[in-house]
Order: structure tokens, then sequence, then C-alpha cells
């Protein structure tokens, strides 16, 4: 029986233009990393690395483990310490990071056979204390790894991602709403124009097209589509300056990471440093600061320790 296990899950990545609730991928780099240890009665959560809110009501990591606890009937209690690496509000899937964990470990930790599914289906109970909304396009990605496809909790599908493919994402440093998340979901529109439609569907069939074919090109392009990141583009000063700098300077293609701020770009792994260079230097021209780094897609939530 085990008494302790470890787990690291990783940020991802939302949208990618067109798939709006339904597209992410999961990144090699930040994550975080969860320790759960069997005790007696109750949870207890210890945060590292973040300003969290440590109440169970409150906190997506202490959410998801008491959720279960519930479903699973599990009696015994949870000590957890989690080390937050992914960065809190910045649109990398940092609430989706500790969720995906904390279902992954709780699974391990208590041996109770829990497939994907119903791991991304607890998971989501943290993106509803998170954002207002149990949606699954980034638990799904931290837990399943590479590029998924989702339809709710009903079910999703892995794809791996082009080998060549190096991933910039640059973060401004902007004021946001406190929830920032629930305030970028109240600007995406109701009602759509047939045009609209017809656009996103066609991006989000080639971003599919581009994955299944390995062809970075189409995946680039596909990430300029959409009706989420105009919309969302308010929120980001200089935007589609960075955007047209990524593009200019070897980039695929661009999008609005998850809820943003974090500006993503597609390109190949030797044009990497110098298409991040060109974003911060656009957000720069647009006087905002701005920081980031290159990674590439990673694979999903896993446990590194058992005791």
């Amino acid at each position: 029986m085990k008494k302790e296990v470890t787990v690291v899950s990783p940020a991802s990545s939302a949208n990618l233009g067109a798939g709006y609730d339904v597209f992410a991928l999961a990144l090699r780099k930040p994550f975080d990393t969860l320790t759960l240890q069997r005790t007696g009665s109750g949870v207890r959560l210890l945060v590292e690395g973040a300003r969290l809110d440590a109440a169970p009501r409150r906190n997506v990591v202490s959410g998801v483990v008491k959720a279960v606890m519930r479903g699973e009937k599990v009696s015994r209690g949870v000590s957890l310490k989690l080390r937050k690496g992914v960065p809190v509000g910045a649109g990398l899937g940092s609430s989706a990071a500790s969720s995906a964990a904390a279902a992954v470990g709780m699974n391990a930790l208590f041996d109770l056979g829990l497939d994907k599914r119903k791991l991304i289906e607890y998971a989501g109970v943290g993106e509803k204390i998170s954002s207002g909304t149990a949606h699954y396009d980034n638990v799904a990605a931290a837990i399943v790894g590479g590029f998924v496809i989702v339809a709710g909790k009903e079910g999703f599908i892995g794809m791996e991602a082009p080998p060549m493919l190096a991933l910039c994402l640059a973060t401004p440093e902007v004021r946001l709403p406190s929830r920032k998340t629930e305030f970028a979901r109240s600007l995406v529109p109701k009602e759509l124009s047939l045009d609209e439609v017809v656009g996103a569907v066609t991006s989000a069939s080639l971003m599919v097209r581009g994955f299944s074919t390995g062809d970075l090109e189409e995946i680039g392009r596909a990430m300029q589509g959409g009706f989420v990141d105009p919309k969302r583009a308010v929120m980001i000063p200089g935007f589609e300056r960075v955007r047209e700098s990524a593009v200019k300077s070897g980039a695929f293609g661009a999008c609005i990471s998850g809820a943003g701020p974090t500006v993503l770009a597609a390109t190949t792994r030797h044009r990497a440093n110098g298409v991040l260079k060109a974003m911060l230097r656009g957000f720069r021209e647009a006087g905002v600061q701005s920081e980031g780094f290159v990674t590439g897609v990673g694979e999903g939530c896993r446990v590194i320790e058992r005791a």
C-alpha cells in the first residue's frame, strides 16, 4: 500500500485560435509538482511558489481531492504539498495543471484504477472552482499530453505533435481582472455571423489536418483563424504587433494562449529563439514589458515518486 506519491503536471495552451474549449496542447515546461500523503482524516494543503487560497472550497487542488474522495468513497485523509511552477493568470493552464495533478495523484495514491476520461471529469471540478465553468480543454491536455481535441467530459482524441514543432510564449506585464479567465470568457461573442462560423470551422479543420500530417505551416495558418482572439485582443496591448513580428521572423502563426495574456507562436526549433526575440521586441515597441520562453509539446501528468 502506497503512503505517498509525487506527480508532475504540465502547463498547457488552449484554444489555439479556432478551437475554443476544444483544442489544447500540453507544454514541455513549466510544470507543477504535487506530493500527496495518506493521513488519518481530512485534507491539508501547503502551497509553495505562489500565493493561493488554501481553503478547500476555493483551492482547485483540495477541491478536486475532495471530489475524488466523495465520488470514489475514499475514507482516509490526505496531506498535500503543491509546488507551483506554472505561473498563475498567464493563460498557461495554471489551475488545470494543479487540478490534473490532484486527480492523477489521488488515483495513484489510492489505486483507484480511474481511466483518463474519469480523471479529466474530476479535474474539471478544479476548473469550475477557478473560473466558474467546468471546461475540459486544459485539464485534458495536462492529463493526456500532446495535442488534444476535447468533447466536454464525454471524451477526447489525443494526437502526437510533429517533432520539429517549437513553441514560443511571450507574457506581457498587464493589469487584468482578479478572475481573469471568467472575464475573458465574457468577451466571447454569444452570436456569430455565417462567415465567422465558416471561418472557424475551416481553421479548426486545418488545425486537425496539420497535426495529423505533421504540417507545421498548416498548424500555424490555422492559429491565425477563429472568432475569439479578435475579441480578447483588447486585453493585450500590442497583440497584433507581436503576432506580425512573430510571423515576419519565422513563425508559421501566432494566437492567444488560453485566456491570455500570453501569446503563443508556432515555429521550428532552429527559428525559435529569433521568433521569441521578435515577440518580446513587439511588446516593447507597444510600450509593454514582457518575458518569454521557448518550449515544445510535452507529455501528460505522471507519477515520479512512490513511497
